[in-house]
């Protein structure tokens, strides 16, 4: 089974987007901060069955600010569990999608995905009955 943990969305104001997700019930995990790799500022937020990742770029030479630019505010990474990681990674290649990383922990290009980065970590186990 395939389940969406993880959503990172490229915003132009920050503040703004925060006034909506909490407005809606979204709670922070982390206050605000710098993430100089990114070029943005980022919070992240927490609903019960999805982590939300707020991107406020303000480098245009990094990958948030070339897709805000590009094609402004959106979904710029997901990130699924799923179950069977190395054979879902395998199944991609027969369909000649590039995957990156090591058979359990790996991430599909947004060349390969409609613009999206896709990051794919093993579902967590089943609770024992």
């Amino acid at each position: 089974m395939t389940r969406l943990a993880a959503l990172a969305l490229v915003v132009r104001n920050i503040e703004r987007a925060l006034a909506l997700y909490e407005g809606l019930g979204f709670e922070r995990v982390e206050e605000l901060s710098e993430v100089p790799s990114l070029g943005a500022r980022h919070v992240v937020l927490r609903a019960d069955n999805c982590v939300v990742e707020l991107l406020e770029p303000h480098d245009e030479t990094k990958p948030p600010g070339l897709f805000l630019r590009a094609r402004g505010e959106g979904v710029f990474a997901l990130e699924l569990r799923v179950s069977e990681p190395a054979a879902r990674r395998e199944a991609l290649a027969r369909g000649f999608v590039q995957a990156r990383g090591s058979d359990e922990s790996w991430y599909v290009p947004p060349s390969d995905a409609q613009g999206v980065l896709i990051r794919i970590e093993p579902a967590e186990p089943e609770p024992a009955e």
